[in-house]
């Protein structure tokens, strides 16, 4: 854990001390708190520029190496801090403090959004092929740079790639919390630093936070910091070497929100420059259709209007940064539901910020109308206070909001919110806590009462923001060691070998770094990975349980290894791989000669087998054909359905059903999905099973997935008749039971498998057996 601090320290030492530098540069003497951003940014650009070159991660360690170096000559430029330091330590040590509730309640250090946003898996694995060239290729044009960053961060001892972006992600918001501080002038200390604080965590960035998004709370952060410095560019000075160092800090945020979150992030700077400029009266007086014409007409506008359009065409379509086909593919593309837009007003007492807007939040109208009413305030106090860039910017982001609700999805929208988020809170949250002063309470009519009714509306939208924060946070999933940890077993064997993952684990690749590891990916294809057509990963309805029925011949001759469950209620290997070694969840195999084509499988869906019925015509012509069948020991199987306490349990729950198990020794498999340890109890037997999350979908929010197959014990009956079975959830912890913590455990199906060798037989004899796989002269 000291490594995710240490990662985090590092990153917003560079950036301050590199925004130093780029703004002493630029003839600004004293502090100035757009620094952070402006570092941080010029790290972002530097890295992703250079992690695409020859090289990859070694050369983009080197560049931001040689950028530290610059950064520490900025520290001989004299300036003056201005009372920053204290200020600045103290919103950085309670953002510390507040980004540390999902690691203090789940009593463990573990990588964020495990199981409810598993796109971090993917990050890790890119960042590991940029840095060995093992595992996938990143997607061509996908901004790197907080790639580039984690990886020359993960140099540190102590610090590997996961605790690297969690750091990132922590310094992210710890610089979001600096940069507002530019905006809070005139609030007292204690004001000022809860007000920066509730700017950097507002519901929606804590929930992109809690599932371990960089790019998006990267981008909030750019557009924060570059509509508060606005008004520093309202009077240009007339010298062109003048205005470019004006400009050029402006230009390091644009260069950093296209390698964060690329081209299209573009957007929001854009809208805000614009929306802003309109409110300027020289900006309308220049944009009258006689003097615009003669501006455009000029040979140098022309110039710098074509030069801009080749920059925006080479950035979105080609080049190693060409990241237009890949945005597309998401950009239409849903949640698990619709994000409301209330959420981005910082006012929403759910820990899932995914959930539907209706009945998706207790008490949702009071909240949205508590958040209206203190934005619609806070926006009248900015502009009687002649300061509207503000709101301008929140304007624009409302605008673009809306612009891209007939074009993008779910997925797309819910950015747009959270980028928006921290401006929102910005607004409302500085004027609440300034109070209304002199000029709101002449025009109210009655001071007292203005002052009563400011200060109700300021502890009622400050308490419920920061209660919706909180709510994220503590829910927040924190992976646990799970048996993701056990793959790390493997890694000597494996070292530069290909090997396949079977299993639903996003973030099996991690585990195994050092491979050259694929894993199937229903959300990011692989190539290597071919699922097959009578198994596949998604079957429309569920996620596919994954073992050696899941993948076509070819894909298992591309791979040297595969590591598959070592539950018994998992599909057969083929007779040309040799178990090598196993823990107590997993097995790895190692392929000895060509797998054969003619292995097939019956249409399995979420089981590793099918039953024949030989009732139905197609199955006697089916099993008439003659060949071979591998099929399993008749199963008992209890149904996700059978839980009599139900098949979620939280902390010190538990839930029962029974089997009628025969006489004789059965392997034990359930499927579960828990971020708290859990007892399978029946009786003379018992079996903890750790925690565990594995970076599968969850089956709260992924249809009718309930996970992989894994071993829960062996038990045996003397007599045949009902077993009771009783599952158990850990007891909460200390902090768990005093915040209110409410994980639970997701439990599937509970499969007992006799202690019996699969048989082979012939085609004709599998009738009312679970078949595993069959050679034959075709499919039914």
């Amino acid at each position: 854990m000291i490594g995710t601090y240490v990662s985090a320290a590092l990153i917003c030492a560079a950036s301050l001390l590199l925004g130093r530098a780029i703004l002493a540069a630029s003839g600004r003497e004293s502090w100035s708190w757009l620094e952070p951003a402006v570092g941080f940014a010029a790290l972002i650009s530097v890295a992703g520029l250079l992690v695409r070159l020859p090289g990859g991660g070694v050369t983009a360690t080197i560049g931001l190496l040689a950028l530290g170096a610059l950064g520490l000559a900025g520290l001989r430029i004299p300036y003056r801090l201005d009372g920053a330091l204290a200020t600045g330590a103290a919103v950085s040590l309670v953002l510390v403090a507040v980004l540390s509730i999902p690691f203090a309640i789940s009593g463990r250090w573990g990588l964020l959004g495990v199981g409810f946003n598993n796109d971090l898996g993917l990050h890790l694995a890119w960042s590991e092929w940029l840095r060995s060239g093992f595992g996938p290729e990143p997607d061509r044009g996908y901004p790197l740079g907080p790639h580039g960053i984690a990886i020359a961060t993960a140099l540190v001892p102590g610090v590997n790639l996961g605790k690297a972006f969690i750091g990132e992600l922590q310094a992210i918001t710890i610089l979001t919390g600096l940069t507002a501080l530019g905006a809070l002038r005139g609030l007292g200390g204690i004001r000022r630093v809860l007000a920066a604080t509730l700017v950097a965590v507002p519901y929606l960035a804590a929930s992109y936070f809690a599932q371990a998004a960089f790019k998006e709370t990267a981008e909030a952060l750019f557009v924060l910091a570059f509509a508060t410095a606005l008004p520093a560019v309202r009077s240009l000075p007339g010298g062109g070497r003048e205005r470019f160092l004006v400009l050029a800090p402006f230009g390091v945020l644009l260069a950093g929100i296209v390698f964060s979150y690329s081209f299209a992030g573009l957007a929001w700077p854009l809208a805000i420059a614009a929306l802003w400029g309109l409110s300027l009266p020289g900006m309308r007086r220049a944009l009258r259709p006689r003097l615009l014409l003669r501006s455009l007409a000029r040979p140098a506008t022309l110039v710098w209007i074509a030069g801009l359009a080749a920059a925006v065409a080479v950035l979105a379509f080609a080049g190693p940064f060409g990241f237009a086909g890949g945005f597309g593919k998401v950009a239409g593309t849903g949640t698990y539901g619709p994000v409301f837009a209330g959420e981005a007003l910082g006012v929403w007492p759910a820990a899932n910020y995914r959930l539907d807007a209706a009945g998706g939040a207790p008490f949702a109208g009071l909240a949205v109308a508590v958040a209206l009413v203190a934005i619609g305030v806070g926006v009248t106090w900015w502009l009687r206070r002649g300061e509207p860039v503000v709101p301008i910017a929140l304007s624009a982001c409302v605008l673009l909001y809306l612009v891209s609700l007939p074009f993008s999805g779910d997925y797309s929208q819910a950015k747009a919110l959270m980028i928006g988020s921290p401006l929102a809170m910005l607004i409302a949250a500085r004027a609440l806590l300034s109070g209304p002063g002199d000029g709101w309470r002449r025009s109210s009519g009655s001071s007292g009462l203005s002052r009563f009714g400011w200060a109700a509306l300021a502890a009622a939208f400050l308490a419920g923001a920061a209660y919706s924060t909180f709510l994220v946070l503590r829910e927040a999933p924190v992976g646990p060691p799970g048996h993701g940890a056990e793959l790390r077993a493997f890694v000597g064997e494996l070292q530069g070998d290909s090997v396949l993952f079977a299993g639903q684990d996003r973030f099996a690749a991690y585990e195994l770094l050092g491979a050259d590891t694929d894993v199937p990916l229903v959300e990011f294809p692989d190539e290597e990975v071919i699922q097959s057509p009578t198994k596949p990963f998604d079957t429309g309805d569920a996620y596919s349980p994954i073992d050696f029925d899941s993948f076509t011949y070819r894909t298992l001759n591309h791979h040297s290894f595969v590591i598959t469950g070592s539950a018994a209620w998992n599909s057969h290997a083929p007779p040309n791989f040799r178990e090598i070694d196993r823990t107590r969840s997993f097995i790895l195999w190692r392929r000895e000669g060509w797998t054969a084509r003619d292995r097939q499988t019956l249409l399995e869906g979420t089981e590793p087998a099918a039953p024949v019925h030989c009732a139905a015509p197609e199955s006697r012509i089916f099993v008439a054909q003659g060949g071979r069948a591998s099929v399993f020991p008749t199963p008992v199987i209890g149904p996700k359905s059978g839980w009599r306490g139900g098949a979620a349990i939280g902390t010190g729950q538990s839930t029962s059903q029974s089997l009628r198990l025969p006489a004789g020794r059965w392997h034990l498999s359930l499927q579960y999905f828990s971020p708290i340890g859990l007892t399978l109890r029946a009786p003379g037997f018992r079996r903890h099973l750790t925690a565990a999350l594995d970076g599968q979908r969850p089956n709260t929010i992924s249809l009718a997935n309930d996970g992989q197959y894994w071993p829960a014990g062996e038990i045996s009956t003397r007599k045949a008749g009902p077993v009771r079975f009783t599952l158990s959830a850990a007891d909460p912890s200390t902090l768990q039971a005093l915040s209110g913590y409410d994980g639970e455990a997701e439990i599937g199906r509970l499969v007992a498998t006799p202690r019996r060798p699969h048989r082979t037989v012939p085609l004709a004899r599998a009738c009312g057996r679970w078949l595993d796989f069959y050679k034959g002269p075709g499919a039914p």
